[in-house]
């Protein structure tokens, strides 16, 4: 049982919230994923080009690039 009450910062809030809304999102732009890794876009597109991060399937060439979470959280369950 949790007793007691717990302080966050600004900062903290911000970041728990973020993190939760990204538990319930299926798919994330890269610009997003890079910010939220602290990485570069650049970087996470090469990772994506390299088959590190799975990516929701396009039906056109010059659609938008999402990382697919859903894909990553099953990955880390199977590990």
């Amino acid at each position: 049982m949790l007793t007691g009450n717990i302080t966050l910062t600004d900062t903290q809030f911000e970041s728990l919230k973020s993190d939760l809304v990204l538990l319930s999102m299926p798919f994330i732009t890269v610009a997003d994923y890079s910010r939220i890794r602290g990485e570069t876009e650049g970087n996470v597109r090469q990772q994506i080009h390299k088959g590190l991060l799975p990516i929701k399937s396009k039906l056109k060439a010059r659609e938008k690039t999402f990382i697919n979470l859903e894909a990553l959280r099953q990955e880390a369950l199977a590990a």
